[in-house]
């Protein structure tokens, strides 16, 4: 309805018209248009707001008001009419668009070898309602849930599974966790342990055969329990690019970053330093990788992949500089414009003790969660 206000106004003016909603006693759309035109015609808004309005003679409105130099549009009955008699004949589908753009939305991203947090649970609602919502408005959207299925801390599992010698078929989820919520309390009395984990990410990365022997009946496992999650939401994510599947892109971004001068040696690591923001790791001293260059190496997969229109991230607002890292790098390196991306952020969940942390063995479980609110939801219906 606001597009047929804004159609009526451009055939009375050669102007970029922009009719919003605005309150009630002001009536259902209100347009600036005079202002705009003031600027060259060199006279008062409400003078050309007051001609404007006689030149409309269009049984849409009940009635125009000018007001502060505003053209006020109040909708008349036959309009509500037609638009009601539009929306029971179209039912779901009013309102829906054909936009021909496309946009990939990167949400849920659960971690695996432990189980579903209820941490996670805005950026998978927050992110199918986004997906949704473009869907309806006629973009071709694609999801991701970019699995954090890589890092330091498998390094960590590994470790824990081999010193206590576990056997990692007949471990559950639940144990997997509990494992690695062992390791960090028995690291803070044996510093070595956190170099014990490194050495096996670093193993896992170089291709170690029981590295990823392990590593991977810990992902099917997880990704067995996180299917049971989604099925329960009714969410259903496109595809399923967790941060190991950007494994054997890495090399290239970091030898892009280097050759281009946007990445330099600090201290045996790789960094990558911004005018207004604190400087970002792209490799460590060890030589293993970090979010960043995964993220980077995700990005590239995915302009380059799926040419989107816009690139949407909604991720907890703790990573709002870490995105903001992100997406400058991928216009220092000349993939992209930054604002081609977007970061849409939640806010955080919080216990008594502080931020959820699974290390500390401070964590909520979304199956739990989904569980106890059937419960609650079944006694409602029956009082």
């Amino acid at each position: 309805m606001r597009e047929k206000v804004e159609k009526i106004l451009k055939q009375l003016v050669n102007e970029d018209v922009r009719v919003e909603r605005t309150q009630e006693e002001h009536g259902d759309y209100a347009s600036n248009i005079a202002f705009l035109l003031a600027k060259t015609e060199k006279e008062n808004p409400s003078d050309i707001a007051k001609k404007l309005k006689t030149k409309i003679k269009s049984d849409f409105f009940s009635k125009i008001e000018v007001k502060n130099g505003f053209l006020n549009f109040f909708l008349s009955e036959k309009a509500l009419k037609e638009e009601l008699s539009n929306i029971l004949e179209e039912k779901e589908d009013y309102g829906k668009g054909v936009s021909g753009k496309r946009v990939v939305i990167d949400y849920s991203s659960p971690n695996i070898a432990k189980s579903f947090g209820v941490g996670h649970l805005r950026s998978t609602i927050i992110g199918q309602s986004i997906y949704n919502i473009y869907k309806f408005l006629g973009w071709e959207t694609l999801g991701i849930n970019h699995l954090g299925d890589w890092g330091t801390q498998y390094g960590k599992l590994l470790y824990q599974i081999k010193k206590e010698n576990k056997d990692p078929r007949k471990l559950s989820i639940k144990e997997l966790e509990e494992l690695y919520v062992r390791f960090h309390k028995e690291a803070e009395n044996d510093k070595k342990m956190e170099e014990g984990g490194r050495e096996w990410f670093s193993k896992l990365e170089k291709g170690d055969k029981e590295a990823r022997k392990i590593w991977e009946m810990c992902r099917e496992k997880s990704l067995r329990e996180f299917q049971k999650v989604y099925d329960d939401l009714e969410v259903e994510i496109d595809y399923v690019l967790g941060e190991s599947f950007y494994e054997d892109k890495l090399k290239e971004v970091i030898e892009e970053a280097e050759k281009k001068k946007v990445a330099k040696k600090s201290r045996g690591a790789l960094i990558i330093e911004f005018d207004d923001m604190p400087p970002a790791m792209a490799l460590k001293s060890d030589g293993s990788t970090t979010y960043l260059t995964r993220d980077l190496a995700a990005a590239k997969y995915r302009l380059e992949e799926f040419s989107p229109d816009l690139l949407v991230y909604e991720i907890g607002a703790d990573q709002t500089l870490h995105m903001k890292q992100l997406f400058s790098t991928v216009e220092k390196l000349g993939w992209s414009k930054k604002e081609r991306f977007i970061h849409i952020s939640h806010g955080m969940f919080r216990l008594k003790e502080g931020k959820f942390s699974t290390r500390k063995g401070r964590t909520v479980h979304l199956e739990e969660v989904l569980s106890l609110a059937k419960e609650k939801a079944e006694e409602i219906i029956e009082s």
